[in-house]
């Protein structure tokens, strides 16, 4: 048996280091920040300090050294040590013991991160489980070595779509989650980053204030806006803007429990060209909401998901939840009011980053 300590910036550092000195079969013992001795250690940063153990096979030239005093007495100092460790490990309950209907502690705890982001439990279960069953019994499954794997595993489940679309965009969605602003940011990004001929439908006479947003925004930028009332009219637009490289199409807000009115919304829709109709979506929405939402709104044969205020939250499970009920891609994220600088593209980094706590 060979033991070793390593100090280490972090564990990708450190599992490296294990890789090289001792091999694949080398065990992780237990891992801890520590600060160094002496004056430079006071004022350094802390170190990530890991202990590994492997047993290795004797080289045949070894074998003499089995029954010599000295390599005797240093296999006993080490298992003295390795036992020494064990046993600190599982008065801290850091080791072997493990809680909730056996689960490993460190696996508990992730559970209770995902939790805290407002993840859906079905999709919580199905990642610890997926965990449990891919890396039991291979490598020690501390936290920071189960936060990387649950991060690649989100990005499998994480669905994103390209930005080059469909010519026609329609934003859907319930009342109040900023589909006119993040129309309006789109018409600006695809103006002035792409260079597109755009063009703007409105078929929210509902709401006068957004109408006369659109106005303003459509004066201001020179781009030409048309107001339809019924769905003959719709086509009308369409047909008017032909020449535009993309039409974005905005929507009047929908209450999630009128059916009746979601489903008049829809009949505008029916005989359109191929459109991308995406379901913007607030960050701030309630899970149990949510799968309200992706129910009622089904009828209108939504393909894509732009999720909206996320400066609004700091909880993110519902970017990984709308992907799981809807089984649909993002597109967008957006993050603030200004018109056009609040908005980006989805990315699988930067979603599994916030849904994990590590920073937006």
């Amino acid at each position: 048996m060979k033991i070793r300590r390593y100090y280490v910036q972090d564990m990708k550092e450190g599992m490296l280091r294990i890789r090289e000195e001792l091999g694949p079969e080398a065990v992780i013992i237990q891992s801890r920040k520590v600060r160094l001795k002496g004056l430079k250690g006071f004022f350094a940063p802390r170190k990530l300090e890991i202990t590994a153990a492997v047993k290795k096979p004797l080289r045949e030239e070894e074998s003499d050294y089995l029954d010599n005093p000295r390599f005797q007495k240093k296999v006993r100092e080490e298992i003295v040590e390795l036992k020494t460790m064990v046993s600190r490990l599982m008065n801290k309950g850091l080791a072997p013991a493990e809680i909730h209907d056996g689960e490993q502690e460190e696996l508990h705890k992730w559970r209770l991160r995902l939790r805290q982001q407002e993840v859906l439990d079905e999709i919580v279960d199905q990642l610890i489980k997926e965990i449990k069953e891919d890396f039991s019994g291979e490598i020690q499954l501390t936290e920071e070595i189960i936060g990387l794997i649950l991060r690649n595993k989100l990005r499998k489940h994480l669905k994103t779509a390209p930005e080059k679309g469909a010519q026609i965009q329609v934003f859907i969605g319930p009342t109040g989650v900023g589909k006119t602003t993040t129309l309006a940011k789109l018409a600006a990004r695809y103006t002035l980053h792409f260079g597109e001929r755009v063009g703007i439908i409105s078929i929210d006479h509902y709401r006068i204030g957004a109408l006369e947003q659109l106005r303003t925004y459509a004066d201001i930028t020179g781009l030409p806006l048309e107001v339809v009332m019924t769905p003959r009219e719709l086509q009308h637009a369409l047909e008017k803007l032909a020449h535009c490289q993309r039409i974005l199409v905005d929507t009047a807000g929908r209450s999630t429990m009128n059916l009746a009115h979601i489903q008049e919304l829809s009949n505008y829709l029916q005989n359109l060209p191929p459109a991308e109709i995406i379901m913007v979506i607030s960050a701030t929405t309630k899970s149990r909401d949510l799968k309200l939402i992706s129910e009622n709104f089904r009828c209108m044969n939504y393909n894509r998901l732009i999720f909206t205020k996320l400066d609004e939250t700091n909880t993110y499970g519902i970017l990984l939840n709308g992907i799981y009920l809807t089984g649909l891609p993002v597109i967008y994220l957006t993050t603030g009011q200004n018109v056009p600088e609040d908005i980006c593209l989805a990315d699988l980094d930067k979603i599994s980053s916030m849904i994990l706590g590590e920073g937006e």
